[in-house]
This record gives C-alpha cells, structure tokens and sequence, in this order.
C-alpha cells in the first residue's frame, strides 16, 4: 500500500503515515519501534475537501480544522469510499462548492437588478448627455430600415411629401433643433407618431386621418421634437437596451437576443415616463407659440383619438398622462392665434391625401 500524508493542521510539517481500518480510521507514524497513533478519525465524520486531481485530500469535522490526509493508493481510496457514509456531506467541498456557487449566483443577481433599477437609468441620462448628435444620427439610419419593414413602405406622393416638409421645416426652425429632421408617413391604422434617435420621425396614417387640421399635427409633431431635443429616445434605447443586455446575462442569454427583442419593442411601444411627455408637452406649446399658433388643437386631437374609454386601441397616449390631464395643460398654456396658417388649405389637403395610390 502506497503511504499517506498527513498534515496536523497546527504546524506545517509533512507528515508519511499508515492507515488502519478497525472501528475508526487510525492513523499512525510509523517509527523505528511501534507506529505512534497520532490521529483516530470516526467514518461518519470524514469528509472529502480540495485537493490534487491524483489524490483523495481528506479533513475530519472532529480535527484541528486545517488537518489534512491525502490519499494516492487505489486500494485505500477505495475502503474510504467504502466506510465513510459522508464524504461529500456538510463541510466536504462538494457542499462548499455547491454553498459557494449559490451565494455567488444570488450576489450576481441581486447585483444584476440593482443595475437595472438603478444603475442603467442612470447611466443612461449620462451617455444621452454627452452623446454627440453625430453618433446618434447613426442610430436612427441603423433602426429606419426595420421600422419600415414592420410597417411597410412610406407614403410619398409628391404634392402630399412636400407639404409635409414644408410644415416640418417651419417647426424645426422654431424648435430650434440641432439635426435636421426627417420625417416620414407609414401606412397604419394605429393613430400614433414618434421619434426614433438622430431625427427620424414617423407618422402614422391613422393619426393623420384622424387630425382635423394643420395645428393639430404640428403640435404632435412638435411634441416629438421636444423628446428629440431632450434625446429621450437615445436615452430610453440605452436604458433598455442595456436592461436586455443584463437580464440574457442573468438567464445565460449570451447571443444577444434580448437586446434585439427589447429594441424592437422600443420601436413598437414608443412610450416614455410620464414626466418625459408632460415636458415634450411642454415643448410643444412653446415651439406654437413661437409660431403664433395655438397648442389646444393638440389636446383636442389626443382626446379625440383616446375616446371615453380608458382601455381604448394604442395610441400615443399608452404610457402618457391622462388625455384630460394634457387637454387641459394644453388649454390653460394657450393662446390665441398671431402668425399665419403653417399650412394653406389646398397642402393641407394634399398632406391628408400623401397615402392615396
């Protein structure tokens, strides 16, 4: 039989001793007379703990903590698995590892969510803040092409194209805004607008069919401009694609998928906080007024879209304060018209009619 060694756990000597298997496991030093007995180990309170992949590294809940045997003969390794009941039980490193293992796991995930709750957001606002306009057009022109995939093909009849420039172009520079927009009208049903980060702007047909005038529009449109300004979308696609990111890595979601799911339900949703819309509101009423035109058509449009029921279809109010709440915001900031229609009857109607094949 191979000889073991057998560290004391008080010094740091290395010790070569012979085991005997009687009612407990004995451990002797073997000497020029009789082996000294130096240990005497009970089956039941051996366990199994780290150790060299060619050795069986044992310790004993009985002994000095730190005590060691290592076992490299077969047929010893075998009669120990054989009579200690429980090797890898309590204090083996088979429960240490597993112990270690849930302690790291749970201080993973309990750090992953307070990154999510706390940490992305803020990280968000201060990536959006220091952003250039130059990275963030980018964006915009990455995210376009999936847009118009769900929705499908802008319309672009000429006469209809070019009054909507021409109203896009009065609020932009009322706005003030530091890119360019580049609006554009999909074919839906769902009355919605919004933003996407570097200037695009999207109108959906519903919305347009369900807007009675010039001043309605331009004050949705002058809304998005102020999420524009304020780079809410820039801020809410990395917040939440951030979250996507931290949530695959929670659930072992390696391949990214997540982010992609969360990005397309950016775009779809286009939703912000309740302050965030309570300031584009805000924004709005400023850029009309500017224009010597009154923010109230807009909170008539909102109403008229949202109708009495508070569960009615998508819209742009999903996520938004409550459309009486906005109407009467929108009615107590107003005033009376002092600048000329943004757009004459006949591009009004065109603008209506940018859809007709």
């Amino acid at each position: 039989m191979e000889p073991a060694v057998f560290f004391d756990g008080q010094s740091s000597r290395r010790r070569v001793v012979a085991l005997a298997f009687t009612e407990r496991l004995e451990i002797t030093e073997p000497g020029e007379g009789e082996s000294a007995g130096i240990a005497s180990w009970p089956y039941d309170q051996v366990r199994r703990v780290d150790g060299p992949e060619d050795a069986l590294r044992l310790a004993c809940t009985a002994a000095p903590p730190l005590a060691r045997l290592e076992l490299r003969d077969p047929t010893a390794r075998a009669e120990i698995l054989r009579r200690c009941p429980a090797l890898d039980g309590p204090g083996s490193a088979t429960a240490v590892s597993v112990r270690r293992i849930a302690v790291a796991s749970l201080a993973a995930a309990v750090a992953i969510v307070g990154m999510i709750w706390f940490g992305m957001p803020l990280l968000a606002n201060r990536l959006a803040e220091i952003t250039p306009y130059s990275w963030e057009k980018p964006l915009g022109e990455a995210v376009d092409p999936r847009v118009r995939a769900i929705f499908g093909a802008a319309c672009e009849r000429p006469e209809g194209a070019a009054a909507l420039h021409s109203l896009v172009r009065r609020l932009q520079t009322a706005a003030e805004l530091p890119i360019a927009q580049e609006p554009a009208v999909l074919r839906s049903a769902v009355p919605n607008a919004f933003a996407l980060p570097g200037g695009r702007v999207y109108v959906l047909s519903g919305l347009l069919a369900q807007a009675q005038s010039p001043d309605e529009l331009a004050g949705v449109l002058a809304h998005e401009f102020g999420h524009v300004v304020r780079r809410d979308g820039l801020r809410r696609l990395i917040r939440d694609g951030g979250t996507a990111f931290l949530v695959g890595l929670m659930f072992g979601d390696v391949t990214g998928s997540g982010v992609v799911l969360m990005a397309g339900r950016i775009v779809l949703s286009a939703s912000h906080t309740r302050v965030a819309e309570e300031d584009a509101d805000a924004f709005a009423v400023t850029v009309m007024h500017r224009l010597g035109r009154p923010a109230a058509p807009m909170g008539a449009l909102l109403q008229r879209i949202s109708g009495p029921a508070p569960d009615g279809p998508p819209s742009i109010l999903r996520d938004h304060p409550l459309p009486a709440e906005r109407k009467t915001m929108l009615e107590r900031d107003d005033a009376a018209p002092s600048g000329p229609a943004l757009l004459d009857e006949a591009e009004w109607k065109e603008l209506k009619r940018i859809c007709d094949r």
